[in-house]
């Protein structure tokens, strides 16, 4: 049965006053019921089709991945937005209360959401994907005169990279959020947990979710393996971005993110570092600055004048209607031609 926790707006730190009101009433008036769960914990979900909402579109396509025809999935940024300043509309607190399961990254980027799904009732089910993936420190980027955490072509096997994943204290600085740029992450960590989530809703299916999740797994390794062949050709390795995105890309692939525009999105970086920045892309040969679709280019574009390397725009997100990136495996090779373009 739907219920309203009064003081559901403490857990919307993000949101306007204006929005945290209009959701709040939205939600109390609506009295909407999505389902009852039973003692165990199993949804009982009576048309068999599990109602899912996530924060950003890679998740809703790893839902899709595994769940094909029994579930029908929402993602709530739109192609060009940014999950790090979004606010939720009161239609998409709707679809959220409607749901069975909602799906966030988690380390910071999308607290705005957590507080939207906590506000639907204890009913639904979240899945918060950073406690379930090995997280990398977003303090460990590169600034001028500092040095690297890692010696450069460093071999990260994957059992290093996923030894601390039940470690969830992150205890060494902020978490980069990022880490669904990794295949292997995906493949190892992400993707077992959603299908985890939809048999726990659904486990009538589970034959149907087994050769689906092994189907895509398949797929990941693929794609895994092809970024890996690309890269050892790359003779080039360094790049800069705009913001904290590539680190867990960069690190499975022995690539390297010097440096980064803007600590945080909406951070304006200052003069003396931008001088810096310059002179850095000068000494460590980087190939590329990458900016994102979600953000504006003109400062990247800026520095590219000033330091003669050129502005490409990778895309971390993707979407339904964006050609070329309009599922996970698309986006992940739209962007690996990026980085051939510049650095092979």
């Amino acid at each position: 049965m739907f219920a309203f926790n009064l003081n559901f707006t403490k857990r919307l730190g993000g949101l306007s006053l204006r929005k945290l009101t209009t959701i709040a009433l939205f939600l109390f008036s609506a009295g909407l019921i999505f389902g009852c769960v039973a003692e165990d914990n199993q949804v009982h979900n009576d048309d068999q089709t599990i109602n899912v909402v996530t924060t950003i579109y890679p998740f809703a396509d790893f839902v899709r991945q595994v769940g094909g025809e029994k579930v029908k999935v929402i993602y709530l940024l739109a192609g060009g937005a940014s999950p790090h300043t979004y606010e939720p509309t009161v239609e998409q607190a709707r679809l959220v209360n409607e749901a069975h399961l909602f799906i966030y990254c988690g380390a910071g980027l999308d607290d705005w959401a957590v507080g939207l799904a906590e506000a639907a009732g204890p009913d639904l089910i979240l899945l918060d994907l950073s406690t379930k993936v090995p997280l990398l420190d977003s303090a460990s980027y590169s600034r001028p005169g500092e040095s690297e955490d890692h010696e450069e072509g460093e071999d990260h096997e994957e059992d290093e990279q996923h030894e601390d994943a039940d470690d969830h204290e992150h205890d060494h600085g902020p978490a980069d959020p990022h880490y669904w740029l990794d295949p292997l992450i995906v493949r190892d960590s992400i993707f077992p947990a959603i299908h985890e989530e939809l048999l726990r809703v659904n486990p009538a299916d589970e034959e149907y979710f087994k050769d689906n999740f092994e189907k895509y797994r398949n797929e990941l390794t693929l794609l895994h393996e092809e970024i890996a062949s690309a890269t050892l050709t790359f003779k080039r390795s360094n790049f800069v971005a705009f913001h904290s995105a590539w680190q867990y890309f960069a690190r499975r692939y022995n690539l390297r993110e010097v440096a980064v525009i803007a600590d945080f999105p909406g951070q304006e970086p200052s003069a003396g570092w931008l001088v810096d920045l310059v002179q850095l892309i000068h000494s460590e040969d980087v190939a590329a600055i990458f900016a994102e679709p979600q953000f504006s280019a003109a400062l990247a574009e800026s520095i590219a004048k000033d330091s003669g390397v050129p502005v490409l725009i990778a895309d971390p997100l993707g979407g339904d209607d964006l050609p070329g990136r309009e599922s996970y495996l698309k986006m992940m090779r739209f962007n690996l031609k990026l980085f051939r373009s510049v650095m092979e």
